[in-house]
Formats: structure tokens, C-alpha cells, sequence
């Protein structure tokens, strides 16, 4: 008896093997490829906020933090009407700038919305006083416009092209050429 288990096993093994070695073979003719791997679309990445009525963008990446407009920023006495004042922002002494009254001539009356965006820059931090944050953008990097919208002498040539937000065209205000800029490092008046 054990010799006749023994000689049928390998015959009901080798059937068995080649019904399941059919069963892949169809399941791989029938089978759907793995899906195709796309590559993701570039991404840039922005903050829309307003100065005054202007509705800017900038890249996220220069944007360290934003924060609520503290009670306790102290006054530069004899800085440009622009300089808003210092804070401390945890324990580091943090200039603000009020970047309305820097672009365009006209301070910015502070409210509930008003926001200090963080620059961080080669180790430098400094804020800039903004009417609003809106939030991030995350839009399609081949979707940037070269051209931005003239927003007047001094501002223009700080912008970086735009992007089309539904049927308005949003200028990019480059950070760092803003950070470069030598009116702006002259906070004396």
C-alpha cells in the first residue's frame, strides 16, 4: 500500500503542478498592466496675501512663518516711516517692516487681519507687516506667466512674473530680491 501512495503522489504532484502552472499562464494573459507612473506635475508653491488692496504671491519657501499682530512692537525712533517697529519672536529680536507703506507710500492700518509674514534669509529673520494672509497656493510651476501686472516704479522690478488665479492675474513679489534691495536696507531716514 505504502508503494502505491508512494508511486501515484509525484503523478497527482506533476498534474496538480502544471494545472496551477495553466492557471498563472491565463492569469497572466488576462491580467491588466500595473498602472503607468506618472510623473507628478511641478509644483510651486506660494502665499497669496494682500497689501492694501493688491493681492501678491510669494514662495512658500521664503516664508518661514505667519504671525498675529502682537500688541507689543516697540517704535524705531528715527527709522523710515516703513519700519514698523521690533519684536521679540521667541526670544529673538525680530524687525518688522510695513511692506504697504515700503511698496507704495502708504502705511498700513493694522486690524484683526493683519499679519506679520516671516522672511527667513542666510540666517536673517525680519517680518513684514501685510493686510492679510489669504493662505497657500499650490499651483502648476509651467503655469507662471513671465510678464506680472505693473504695480508702479520701485515695485515692478521686485516682481518675478505671476499666475492667473481664476480670472485675475496675481503678481509673484520675489522675497529675497526684496531682501537685496538696497532702499530697503536703508531704514534710516
Amino acid at each position: 500500500m505504502g508503494e502505491a501512495t508512494g508511486g501515484a503522489a509525484p503523478a497527482e504532484g506533476a498534474v496538480l503542478f502544471e494545472a496551477l502552472r495553466q492557471i498563472d499562464q491565463r492569469c497572466r494573459e488576462h491580467a491588466a498592466g500595473l498602472p503607468q507612473q506618472e510623473e507628478p506635475a511641478d509644483i510651486w508653491a506660494g502665499v497669496l496675501y494682500y497689501v492694501g488692496r493688491v493681492s501678491l504671491l510669494s514662495s512658500l519657501e521664503d516664508v518661514g512663518e505667519v504671525l498675529d499682530l502682537p500688541q507689543g512692537i516697540a517704535r524705531v525712533p528715527s527709522a523710515s516711516r516703513w519700519v514698523y517697529g521690533v519684536m521679540n519672536n521667541r526670544g529673538t529680536l525680530l524687525p518688522v517692516f510695513d511692506l504697504r507703506a515700503f511698496l507704495f507710500g502708504v502705511a498700513t492700518s493694522p486690524s484683526a487681519k493683519s499679519r506679520i509674514m516671516v522672511v527667513r534669509r542666510a540666517g536673517f529673520s525680519f517680518g513684514l507687516l501685510v493686510g492679510d494672509v489669504v493662505g497657500i497656493r499650490h499651483l502648476e510651476a509651467s503655469t507662471r506667466l513671465a510678464e506680472a501686472p505693473k504695480l508702479g516704479e520701485g515695485v515692478d522690478e521686485l516682481l518675478d512674473g505671476s499666475f492667473r488665479l481664476g480670472i485675475e492675474r496675481k503678481a509673484v513679489l520675489d522675497l529675497q530680491k526684496l531682501a537685496l534691495d538696497t532702499r530697503f536696507n536703508q531704514a534710516v531716514a
